[in-house]
C-alpha cells in the first residue's frame, strides 16, 4: 500500500496492526518508521510532531537519533524555528562529541539549523550559518549552494545570488533561483523572465514543487512587466499546488488575498480597455460570459470575481458567485483553489462571510478529504438547500454531518424542522431518515433522538416499521437509565402486531425488557420474562443465556 502511494489506509493498517514497544520492540521500530514515512509522505507534520514529541523511553539510540531529527525537519515545515533550534542544538551539543554520530548526522544537522533561522525570519543569522558552513565544509553540493542562495535573495543580495548560481544556471533547481536572482537584481528584463519561465514549465522533468516555484517566478515577473493576465494565471497555479509544494513564503509571499488582488487587478484591467464603469452590472456579465464560452477562464474568472466583490446588484453578485465556482470547479486544481480562496483569506472574517453558494459547494468539498468537522462547521451557516437540490436528501444529509461533526444539538433541529415542514415520506426516505437518527443515539442525544422517533411514528402507518420504532424508542430511554420506562416499549415493540408473538424480533425485545425490569427493580417481572422465553427457544446457546440472567437476579 505505502509503495503504490495508498497512504491513509496504510496508516489506518498500521494503527490496527502495531502493538506497544514492549511486546516487541524491533517490529514496533520498522512500524513507526513507516508511520513517519506515511506522515511526511502525507505532510501531516501536525500529527508527526505530536508522534515524535511522545516517544517511549526505550527506544534504541539510532533510532532516537533519526526521531528526532525527523521531528525537527517537521517543526521547520510549520514555521517554528525557534522549536526546532532547540532540538538541534541538543543533537549537536549531546551527541555530536561522538565521532561516529558526528560523521553521520552533524552537517545535516547544520543545514537544518540554517533553516530554522530562515523560517524563524533571522536572515543575517542564516547567512552566518551557512557561510561558516561553507568555510568549514568547502564544499559545494546542490542542495548547499541552493539554500546560500536563497538567503542570499531573502537579504535582498540578488547580484551575489547571480554569482552563486550562475555556474550551476542550466540544472532546473538552480534555473528558478536564477531567473529570480536576475529578475530582482534588475539584470534582465520581467517581459524575458517571464518568457523563459513558462519555458521552463513545458519541460516534462520538473517534479511538481519546481512547477509551483517557476510558477511563482512568473506571477512576479508578470507584476513586474505590468501583464494582470499572466500573473493571475501563474497565482492560480501557485495556490492550486498541493501544500507540500508550494513555494516557501520566504522567497514568495504568496496567499489567498494575493490572488483575490490579482483579479481584481486584471478585471480592472480589461474594464478600462473596454470603458466599463463600476455599478454597470450587465456589461461586466457579458464580458464574462464571452470569455467563458471562448476559452478564456481566468479572464472570465477575474471578471466574476470583480461582480461578486463590486456588483451593483445582489442578483448580479450572486450569478458572479455561481459562475465563478463552476469556472473553478471545472479544472484540475479547482478544489484546492477554492478553499484557499474562500477559507485563508482576510476577505472573510467568518464562514457566515462566505457567500453562501461557495459554503454549499465547500461543505461538499470537505466531504471528499474527509474533513467532517469542517463540513459540519459550514453546514451550520447554512439553512436553506441551493436551488435545484434535492430539499429531503439537503436536509438529511446536513443533519448528518452537523451531527458527525458535533454538533448533535444543530443537527437534531435540522431534523425537526424537516418533520415539521414534510408531513408525507416515501419507505426509502423513512429508512434514510431512522439511519440519521441512529446517529443521534450512537452522539448520545437520547432525548432528541427519542421526540424525533415519536415524530416519525405518527408520520408512518408501516405495521413493520412501527414495531421497529418502539425498539429504538427503548433503546433511548435505556440510555437515559429510565429502565421502566424502556421495559414498556420493549414489550410494546414485541407485542406491537400479536400479543403472543414469539417470532426471533419479538423474543429479542422481550429479552431486553426483562433486562431493563431488572435494572429497575421490578425482579418479580423480569423472571416471568425469562421464565418464558426458556419455554419457547430451542437455541441452546440463548437457554444458557437465559439462565445466567436468571442467576443474576438471584443475588440482587
Amino acid at each position: 500500500m505505502i509503495d503504490a502511494g495508498i497512504w491513509h489506509l496504510a496508516l489506518k493498517v498500521l494503527e490496527q496492526q502495531q502493538q506497544a514497544i514492549t511486546a516487541d520492540p524491533e517490529r514496533w521500530v520498522a512500524q513507526e518508521k513507516l508511520r513517519i514515512q506515511i506522515y511526511q509522505a502525507t505532510a501531516n507534520w501536525p500529527a508527526l510532531i505530536s508522534r515524535l514529541q511522545n516517544l517511549p523511553a526505550i527506544v534504541p539510540l539510532d533510532f532516537y537519533l533519526q526521531a528526532r531529527t525527523d521531528l525537527a525537519a517537521a517543526l521547520i515545515k510549520m514555521n517554528r524555528g525557534r522549536a526546532a533550534l532547540a532540538i538541534l542544538r541538543e543533537l549537536i551539543w549531546t551527541q555530536a562529541l561522538d565521532p561516529g554520530v558526528a560523521n553521520l548526522n552533524l552537517l545535516n544537522w547544520r543545514r537544518m539549523v540554517i533553516d530554522t533561522y530562515r523560517v524563524s525570519g533571522q536572515k543575517q543569522d542564516a547567512y552566518r550559518a551557512a557561510a561558516r558552513l561553507q568555510h568549514d565544509y568547502g564544499n559545494q553540493d546542490l542542495g548547499d549552494v541552493i539554500r546560500y542562495a536563497k538567503i542570499l535573495l531573502e537579504l535582498g543580495r540578488a547580484e551575489e545570488a547571480m554569482d552563486q548560481l550562475a555556474a550551476r544556471a542550466q540544472q532546473p533547481p538552480v534555473a528558478m533561483l536564477y531567473l529570480l536572482a536576475q529578475l530582482r537584481s534588475g539584470a534582465r528584463a520581467p517581459r524575458e523572465i517571464v518568457h523563459a519561465g513558462l519555458k521552463q514549465l513545458h519541460k516534462p522533468e520538473l517534479n511538481a514543487d519546481l512547477q509551483a516555484g517557476f510558477w511563482a517566478l512568473v506571477a512576479e515577473a508578470a507584476q513586474a512587466s505590468h501583464d494582470p493576465g499572466t500573473r493571475a494565471n501563474a497565482l492560480e497555479h501557485v495556490l492550486g499546488a498541493e501544500k507540500k509544494d508550494r513555494p516557501e513564503k520566504s522567497l514568495f509571499n504568496i496567499d489567498a488575498d494575493t490572488l483575490w488582488n490579482a483579479y481584481l487587478d486584471f478585471a480592472i484591467a480589461i474594464g478600462n480597455q473596454s470603458h466599463f464603469l463600476i455599478g454597470e452590472d450587465q456589461q461586466w456579465l457579458e464580458a464574462a460570459a464571452h470569455a467563458a464560452s471562448h476559452k478564456q477562464p481566468v479572464r472570465s474568472r477575474a471578471l466574476y470575481v470583480l461582480l461578486m466583490f463590486k456588483g451593483q446588484a445582489k442578483t448580479s453578485r450572486d450569478a458572479a458567485v455561481k459562475d465563478l465556482l463552476q469556472s473553478l470547479s471545472q479544472g484540475p486544481q479547482g478544489k484546492r483553489l477554492l478553499r484557499r480562496l474562500f477559507l485563508n483569506s482576510t476577505r472573510f472574517k467568518s464562514y457566515q462571510d462566505i457567500p453562501e453558494a461557495a459554503r454549499h459547494t465547500l461543505a461538499d468539498i470537505a466531504l471528499t478529504v474527509p474533513d467532517i468537522e469542517l463540513a459540519s462547521a459550514l453546514m451550520a451557516t447554512v439553512k436553506k438547500p441551493p436551488p435545484g437540490a434535492d430539499q429531503f436528501f439537503w436536509y438529511l444529509r446536513r443533519a448528518r454531518i452537523l451531527i458527525l461533526g458535533g454538533k448533535g444539538e444543530q443537527g437534531a433541529e435540522a431534523l425537526e424542522e424537516m418533520l415539521q415542514q414534510n408531513q408525507h415520506f416515501e419507505p426509502g426516505q423513512l429508512d434514510r431518515l431512522m439511519q440519521v437518527i441512529f446517529d443521534l443515539q450512537a452522539a448520545g442525544l437520547h432525548s432528541r433522538a427519542y421526540a424525533l422517533l415519536s415524530n416519525v411514528m405518527i408520520l408512518t402507518d408501516n405495521p413493520k416499521l412501527q414495531r421497529e420504532i418502539y425498539y429504538w424508542m427503548a433503546d433511548s430511554k435505556k440510555a437515559q437509565q429510565q429502565f421502566a420506562e424502556a421495559a414498556r416499549l420493549y414489550l410494546k415493540s414485541a407485542m406491537f402486531t400479536n400479543a403472543r408473538a414469539m417470532d426471533p424480533w419479538a423474543q429479542t425485545a422481550r429479552y431486553q425488557a426483562a433486562v431493563a425490569l431488572g435494572k429497575a427493580g421490578l425482579l418479580d417481572d423480569a423472571r416471568r420474562i425469562y421464565h418464558h422465553l426458556l419455554r419457547v427457544t430451542t437455541d441452546t446457546a440463548r437457554k444458557a443465556v437465559l439462565q445466567r440472567e436468571l442467576q443474576k437476579l438471584r443475588f440482587k
